[in-house]
């Protein structure tokens, strides 16, 4: 499928990626995409983690890095088994820290059953959400290379889980659906109370000149001895630095209990001419934590924990250029109570005694150079940390239908 513009939503291009349906006259599509980003400079030193004040976090969350980094890959097969039945099978790769132990995951892993002739749709396997757009889309389909801070927190940046999917799919414009999952995505856990469930609802609109879409979910999640296994946990990532160095010892506490988070979306757009385009979008979501954090010695305290993340992005689309502006803020309120509150809260990083509020600012522009080959520059202003860390991306960005062999499926 060509797509002229780059809707610069990444509601637009995820569900596009994340839900594509084949058809029954190209009954099998196979999709590749790349991205490959260098970067001026390391959010966190070396041998430091990275834990954004006022918050727990987990997933896939690693901080950026100094140098040229594959940010992400992708393969995807989809196919139409008939009338009612298709499936999908995706693999990918990210990075994983300083070690470097991330590899090829089996990211997709689906069969789903379309009604004929009508809205109904019913996926199971592994899934991505689709509660959220920004969530379900790769590095390869947003205009910034790196994903929204809120997403990191709340979700680890990633969100792939083994569930089910039961949506009135975009008919009359309207999606609307619930999802059930078992909790192995962050910030859930798999455990006997673990899992999570969704619903969600969006509307899209689109005439000869404008374009508008805009959505609200809730997600609910349950957890059990939660830990960040970024650094934590079972699968550690810890550094040890060589004679000479010093590595920041990691705390592993963990968090037992409900994260509900609701979000809303929106992206409006106008065609100027067949040159010009722009558009603005954005989300925003509260998290709302409602638990115990505690480590292996016993301690613990109670948390009652409301945190708020969003952003904005307003774009202009200038033939096969794209200029954006990408704001971003988070905001945490976070009472822990109980004999082990203050140890427990500097520890965990939940304390934020200088009450920062992280923001970053990201300066992109992206050129479509070739039909399935665009590269993308960024200017960054990172307070996600109470020190401001600049740093400038070059990256490239390889998009493309392997089969069947047709038209490029860029963005521009």
């Amino acid at each position: 499928m060509k797509r002229v513009f780059l809707c610069s939503t990444v509601a637009l291009a995820g569900a596009a990626q994340a839900h594509y349906i084949p058809t029954m006259q190209t009954p099998t599509t196979v999709d590749a995409d790349l991205v490959a980003t260098w970067r001026s400079a390391s959010l966190v030193e070396e041998y430091d983690y990275w834990q954004v004040p006022g918050t727990l976090m987990g997933g896939h969350a690693w901080p950026a890095q100094e140098g040229v980094q594959v940010d992400e890959m992708n393969l995807s097969l989809n196919h139409r088994i008939d009338e009612n039945l298709f499936g999908g099978v995706g693999l990918a790769s990210h990075p994983e820290g300083d070690d470097s132990h991330g590899g090829v995951e089996l990211e997709h892993a689906y069969v789903g059953w379309i009604q004929s002739d009508g809205p109904w749709v019913a996926e199971v396997g592994r899934l991505s959400a689709a509660f959220s757009p920004s969530l379900m889309a790769h590095a390869s389909q947003r205009l910034a290379s790196e994903a929204p801070l809120a997403n990191d927190v709340f979700f680890g940046r990633h969100f792939h889980d083994d569930g089910a999917r039961f949506w009135w799919h975009e008919t009359a414009g309207v999606s609307a659906g619930a999802e059930i999952w078992r909790g192995k995505a962050f910030p859930a856990t798999d455990s006997g109370d673990g899992g999570a469930w969704d619903v969600f609802a969006r509307y899209q609109w689109q005439s000869e000149r404008w374009s508008f879409q805009a959505g609200g979910w809730f997600y609910s999640a349950a957890a059990e001895a939660r830990a960040d296994h970024r650094y934590g946990g079972g699968h550690q990532h810890v550094p040890v630095a060589p004679p000479g160095e010093t590595a920041t010892a990691f705390s592993d506490i963990r968090y037992t209990g409900d994260t509900d988070i609701h979000g809303l979306h929106m992206e409006l757009a106008y065609r100027i001419s067949s040159d010009w385009r722009l558009a603005l979008e954005g989300e925003w979501m509260r998290a709302k934590l409602d638990g115990v954090v505690h480590d292996a010695i016993g301690r613990q305290a109670d948390l009652d924990g409301t945190q708020d993340g969003g952003w904005i992005q307003p774009s202009v689309h200038w033939r096969q250029h794209t200029f954006a502006v990408r704001a971003e803020q988070l905001t945490t309120d976070n009472d822990l109570v109980g004999p082990a509150a203050p140890q427990l809260g500097d520890e965990s990083g939940l304390a934020n005694p200088d009450e920062h509020d992280p923001r970053r600012f990201t300066a992109i522009w992206r050129w479509q150079w070739r039909d399935n080959v665009a590269l993308r520059a960024e200017a960054i202003r990172d307070e996600s940390l109470p020190e401001t860390e600049n740093r400038w991306t070059l990256g490239v960005i390889w998009q493309q239908r392997l089969w069947p062999v047709g038209p490029a499926r860029h963005h521009h």
